[in-house]
């Protein structure tokens, strides 16, 4: 293959590029917004939720069919899904040949409210221990990680509150923030009915959430693990004398940071609730650049780049097991164009690059990068396309 030219030792430049994607997450009575953005995505998706394959966004499973996820049964493998036991998947009836699943795959911004509750466990009260674990097994699988990191703050210490107190969790999924949140980005506020009454950033870039006004101002009200995407807050100080509906089956209570976030539908109607903060991803990316030399690259396989008084040269060629031969002297049609009235410029070969194709060492095509418009490329030009793949 002729036409194909191998990349230089300076031709490919692999990198990767940080971006910091920046997302501000509203809830308020019973509804979510990511970006200020109130549209509805699609006939399945719902505002304050992000798309993880982006399928089904405008099909309404009417007139267009839904995207489905699939595995075929075969009763001679033994396998299980995350969502069907063994025990489920031998039960299904045998002519049951394909197990289905469904999209689109959303995930948001989720909040959990833990209870008070008695620690160490009261005697005579056997069934203390797993009740306790039943309900606070999201926070103890934590213990380790709020640990770890109590090289940053001793706020991370696993104690008091977080054993027996009252803590409210909001779960950052990593689709938004990748990697890890960045640090001194994370902001929470606290609205109540359009007014700001309280906000809490990670000044400090350790994870600590300082309240910097109302009745908490200056304290420490909570924590964020940046790579685990939780934020705690544990602080129960009333922010202000407002009060509104934060809990179900309650009476109306102040406002204050371990009801941040109770934006469910017959919860607070006053109230409403704003995070913010910025992600990283990090991205790797493959550079390319693939250079046309002068006089190279100015030959086409393309039919008419044969002139017509050659056109039966197809006719005259001759192909064996061994070779094979086209006419000699086969004329080249001139396309230059000229800019005088029946008139022919002097003949130039010229060609149209329209796409640039990528091959692996066994010259097999793995890729094609398309160009927006034709260049022309005549015999003396010189060209380099630069290629960038993110991978």
């Amino acid at each position: 293959m002729p036409y194909l030219h191998t990349f230089g030792p300076n031709d490919i430049l692999q990198n990767r590029i940080i971006t910091r994607p920046k997302f501000d997450f509203v809830m308020y009575s019973g509804s979510a917004y990511i970006n200020n953005n109130g549209d509805t995505l699609g006939a399945n998706i719902t505002t304050g939720t992000i798309n993880l394959f982006e399928y089904n966004v405008d099909r309404d499973g009417v007139s267009q069919q839904l995207i489905r996820p699939y595995v075929t049964r075969n009763t001679g493998l033994v396998f299980r899904t995350n969502n069907l036991t063994r025990e489920q998947y031998n039960s299904l009836d045998p002519s049951v040949t394909t197990i289905t699943g469904s999209y689109p795959l959303t995930s948001s911004i989720v909040r959990q409210y833990f209870n008070s509750t008695t620690y160490p466990f009261p005697s005579g009260t056997p069934t203390a221990k797993d009740t306790y674990v039943t309900n606070r097994k999201e926070l103890i699988s934590l213990q380790n990680t709020m640990n770890y990191y109590r090289y940053l703050s001793n706020s991370f210490a696993y104690n008091g509150s977080y054993i027996s107190g009252t803590v409210n969790m909001l779960q950052i999924p990593s689709i938004m923030f990748g990697e890890e949140i960045k640090k001194g980005t994370v902001s929470l506020k606290f609205y109540y009915t359009g007014s700001l009454i309280d906000e809490a950033v990670d000044s400090r870039k350790n994870g600590q959430l300082i309240s910097t006004m109302g009745g908490a101002s200056g304290s420490v009200v909570g924590v964020v693990l940046y790579n685990e995407g939780f934020v705690l807050l544990t602080s129960s100080v009333d922010i202000s004398s407002n009060t509104d509906k934060y809990t179900t089956g309650a009476s109306n209570e102040r406002a204050s940071w371990q009801y941040f976030g109770a934006y469910a539908s017959g919860l607070s109607s006053a109230s409403l609730f704003s995070i913010s903060f910025e992600g990283t991803q990090k991205i790797p990316t493959m550079t390319m650049f693939a250079t046309a030399q002068p006089g190279d690259l100015n030959n086409s396989q393309n039919p008419t780049f044969v002139s017509s008084s050659n056109s039966n040269w197809r006719d005259n060629t001759s192909v064996a097991e061994v070779n094979y031969k086209e006419p000699d002297e086969t004329k080249i049609k001139n396309t230059i164009n000229s800019r005088y009235c029946n008139y022919e410029d002097e003949f130039q070969k010229q060609t149209f690059i329209t796409e640039i194709g990528i091959f692996d060492k066994d010259k097999n095509l793995i890729g094609v990068a398309k160009l927006a418009n034709p260049v022309q490329k005549k015999e003396a030009d010189n060209y380099t396309f630069k290629l960038k793949l993110d991978m």
